[in-house]
């Protein structure tokens, strides 16, 4: 817009030498009153050393918030104190000695009433004016600094997220990819934007087909998180990555394909394979015992039980979890007053108890607390161990001693 300006300025400034003053005067006017470009005219004074204003249009008094009448007369050095340090004074001397226009590059102009950005361009009049014909260029500006900055962000983000990020198009066609392709993968960003029937060269062949289902679905705009499968490294070692995509579109709805972020669980599903044998064992190695085994919460609440106390109860232990541990042993409905695992919670000491229920079966129980890598007590275990055949042998062997003992007695009195 600033270069037709120009050349219709430079034009209107070097009018036919037929043509009278007048009318040269009246097409001037006509092109400074309705042009939407900021046109202004200067009379040079002093050989050169100021230039005051003789004409300042419409489009210019809206964009400089200023009207004509308050510069007309006046220097551009005192309506616009910033213009030597905008540069654009060293150009009107420039264009006013050699006749020659110049044009003044996109540049911040500001001083202590308005900023802008601006592009001007600069000629001589035949009358010896100098003519400025300029547009303020700040909207325009500010757009491509923003989308400048938006891309920059982008970028940052994008290029410096750990996890591998894919752009695939509509045509089911990698766009772009950030630098994490190379750790994940061993493929270049090269590679996998001129891989072709992506992603199944990366695959596992055990996984191809499902993936291929889910990629397909993707390029038809589902979405879709946390799906795992194997990938095969450049290298040719096979790990495991996580998956999730989102369909993407633009400001009209219009789909730009599918966006993927993919990072490597290898690490994860090895502590959580090694954690789930963990549990196995664990599991095989209480249930083995015929003690019965409860973990409860601070709120007596059974976290898990092993099997010989779930057969206790006749109960499975999807059953027994869940549970409050004084309503499935105790019949109750609140905590039993010497509950052992209580008092282990409270005191984070162990405690043990004997009790002996109502079927006339005796019990050993034993509660230690339970504490998170803090060191704070979250929960509490249970041993207790069926010790009734104990305490029988207990009491037939202290019957025993009190029969041998008055036996004993009635022999020394006989003597």
């Amino acid at each position: 817009m600033a270069g037709r300006s120009a050349e219709s300025s430079d034009r209107a400034g070097r009018p036919d030498a037929s043509e009278p003053q007048e009318v040269t005067q009246a097409k001037l006017e006509a092109f400074l009153n309705h042009a939407n470009t900021c046109v202004a005219v200067y009379r040079a004074e002093n050989d050169g050393e100021d230039f005051v204003f003789v004409d300042f249009n419409h489009a210019a008094e809206r964009v400089e918030q200023v009207e004509k009448a308050d510069v007309v007369g006046k220097s551009v050095l005192e309506v616009f104190s910033g213009v030597r340090q905008f540069g654009l004074f060293d150009v009107f001397q420039e264009v006013w000695k050699t006749g020659e226009p110049q044009r003044h590059p996109i540049s911040v102009y500001k001083d202590e009433r308005i900023s802008g950005w601006r592009q001007n361009y600069v000629c001589k009049l035949p009358n010896g004016h100098v003519m400025a014909v300029y547009d303020d260029v700040t909207l325009s500006k500010r757009s491509e600094m923003a989308a400048r900055m938006s891309e920059q962000c982008f970028r940052a983000i994008a290029d410096y997220t750990y996890d591998w990020e894919v752009w695939v198009g509509p045509g089911a066609r990698v766009l772009w990819t950030n630098p994490a392709v190379t750790r994940v993968t061993g493929y270049s960003i090269k590679d996998l934007t001129t891989m072709r029937d992506y992603p199944l060269p990366l695959v596992y062949e055990e996984d191809r087909d499902r993936i291929s289902r889910a990629f397909q679905s993707a390029v038809k705009g589902s979405s879709g998180n946390d799906v795992q499968f194997r990938i095969e490294r450049k290298d040719g070692r096979v790990i495991w990555v996580e998956m999730s995509w989102q369909p993407l579109y633009d400001q009209d709805g219009h789909s730009l394909g599918h966006r993927e972020s993919i990072r490597d669980v290898t690490a994860r599903r090895s502590a959580e394979q090694a954690l789930r044998q963990a549990e196995r064992e664990k599991e095989t190695i209480l249930d083995s015992l015929t003690e019965h085994v409860v973990h409860e919460d601070r709120d007596m609440k059974v976290l898990w039980a092993n099997r010989a106390a779930c057969e206790s109860l006749g109960l499975s232990r999807e059953e027994v979890i869940g549970a409050y541990c004084y309503t499935l042993w105790a019949e109750r409905e609140d905590p039993c007053k010497d509950c052992p695992v209580l008092q282990a919670i409270e005191t984070g000491c162990r405690a043990e108890v004997e009790k002996t229920t109502s079927d006339g079966r005796s019990w050993f129980i034993q509660a230690a607390p339970v504490r998170d890598e803090d060191g704070a007590i979250v929960a509490g275990v249970e041993i207790t161990l069926d010790i009734t055949k104990y305490k029988r042998v207990e009491e037939e062997l202290a019957k025993a001693r009190r029969e041998c003992r008055s036996l004993r007695e009635e022999l020394e009195r006989q003597q």
